[in-house]
């Protein structure tokens, strides 16, 4: 790899001055007005069917409090995917974009059928090529599809993840449908056929599963890998501070996703499979190396995703719908606007900022270049919107130094203490987030930190 974002020994200071208001940074301003006007959208989620054949207990797109869905076509029109390749070429003309990519989303994306993908995908081929060139990918819950499907997606060129959550006993407690029946098997069956389709196997990129702390991580872990996938891509629970996660009590300092998410990082990491990948834990090894890549739900770099209603509306990242009713809805369409005017939004250029936009508390955290402060719905209290750290805080520090410690020991004792390469502990990461929030200079000594300067750890090159 070559980069690597450790603690050095002898620190590198930052100065931090810690008040009875927070934390301010040296030559800090008002994170939003940090943030340019014109980061450029390149990552389009695709809304095309707002109904889902699952009803998963867990699904921010209908069952965490926001309805709005209702009100939305059951397909997206041909009007809007007019509108919404012009607006798309005219966005990426403006902001000197050669790619894009569009992502078939919904509710359940097949829904839409085959005749409107063939549409939507040799309209934007139409109108983009060559000047921007369209990349297309799909996530489905999988009971749909098909060795035509298969051959579709093969001819237009769109690859897939699917959507499962482990075992069957596991999988059916949540992803179920209308009629309250498990969707394991059926799934189950769509992936074996993919991965026995001559194409399939190259289309499907990898299984997307939420934690599930009911279950045992290493028999998930093992589950999935025993089924000849690529990889597997966990996700936390949709939460909030007003909603928290399942199994997770705010007032209590316990670090239950991080338990269950470490067994699984040391098994993967042991075993050393280059052919079963895990993208959550790949994120986390590259940013300790100081990658400059991420995804908007660990990292913290800007954000290029936009979401495209099925009624042509124009919003911020889905998952936001967890934050309330109508959450997302900004007054704009692409029947109507421009791709632009998301720019005089608050919420997307807080979500395009990234770690820039984040709380105080999190720009003063050592292991914020890495975190980048989890995911954006994570952050939000009905009080004082994404002001605070994510609900995650402690499972994201204790899993990010304990794999940065993994890591670590992989390099040989000498070289480590040439470089004077120590890991950042979770103890240290946590002494140092208490302190930033207490009110004297008295008080932030005790945790054994300067309460005038805060040293954080340096980015090494190497």
């Amino acid at each position: 790899m070559g980069l690597f974002a450790v603690r050095r020994l002898e620190d590198a200071a930052v100065n931090v001055s810690i008040t009875k208001h927070g934390v301010v940074m040296d030559n800090a301003t008002s994170a939003i007005d940090q943030v340019e006007a014109n980061v450029p959208v390149s990552f389009y989620v695709l809304k095309v069917a707002s109904r889902c054949n699952l009803n998963c207990k867990y699904c921010y797109m209908y069952n965490l409090g926001d309805l709005s869905y209702q009100g939305q076509p059951k397909v997206m029109s041909d009007a809007v995917i007019t509108a919404m390749v012009t607006k798309i070429k005219l966005h990426s003309a403006k902001h000197n974009l050669r790619s894009v990519v569009m992502v078939f989303h919904g509710g359940e994306p097949m829904l839409a059928g085959m005749v409107f993908f063939r549409k939507l995908v040799d309209e934007a081929k139409r109108n983009l090529l060559p000047e921007v060139t369209p990349r297309f990918c799909m996530q489905t819950n999988g009971t749909l599809l098909t060795p035509e499907w298969i051959n579709l997606l093969s001819e237009l060129e769109i690859g897939f993840g699917i959507s499962l959550d482990g075992p069957p006993e596991l999988n059916d407690q949540n992803r179920i449908d209308h009629a309250g029946q498990g969707s394991y098997q059926t799934v189950r069956n769509a992936i074996e056929m993919t991965l026995s389709h001559e194409r399939g196997k190259e289309l499907f990129g990898s299984v997307l599963t939420v934690v599930n702390l009911e279950s045992d991580p290493i028999t998930t872990y093992t589950h999935f890998k025993g089924m000849g996938l690529r990889g597997v891509d966990f996700l936390l629970p949709e939460g909030t501070y007003d909603a928290p996660p399942p199994g997770l009590e705010l007032r209590v300092s316990g670090t239950p996703y991080a338990d269950w998410l470490i067994p699984i990082f040391d098994r993967w990491f042991e075993e050393s499979d280059p052919s079963f990948r895990i993208r959550f834990f790949e994120n986390i090894v590259a940013l300790i190396f100081g990658s400059l890549h991420s995804t908007d739900n660990i990292g913290g770099r800007e954000n290029h995703v936009l979401v495209i209603e099925t009624d042509g509306g124009i919003e911020p990242v889905d998952v936001l719908k967890s934050c309330g009713h109508e959450f997302t809805k900004l007054g704009l369409n692409v029947l109507t606007h421009e791709i632009d005017d998301v720019y005089q939004s608050s919420l997307i250029r807080t979500y395009q900022a990234g770690a820039r936009a984040l709380c105080a508390t999190c720009r003063s955290c050592p292991i914020v270049d890495v975190c980048g402060g989890g995911y954006i719905p994570h952050r939000f209290r009905a009080t004082n919107a994404f002001n605070n750290p994510s609900v995650y805080c402690r499972d994201l520090s204790k899993l990010i130094t304990h794999i940065q410690a993994k890591v670590l020991q992989t390099i040989p004792p000498h070289t480590r203490q040439r470089l004077g390469l120590a890991p950042m502990m979770d103890e240290e990461v946590r002494a140092i987030l208490e302190s930033v929030r207490l009110d004297a200079r008295e008080e932030a000594s005790i945790a054994g930190v300067n309460p005038a300067v805060v040293r954080l750890p340096m980015l090494q090159v190497r």
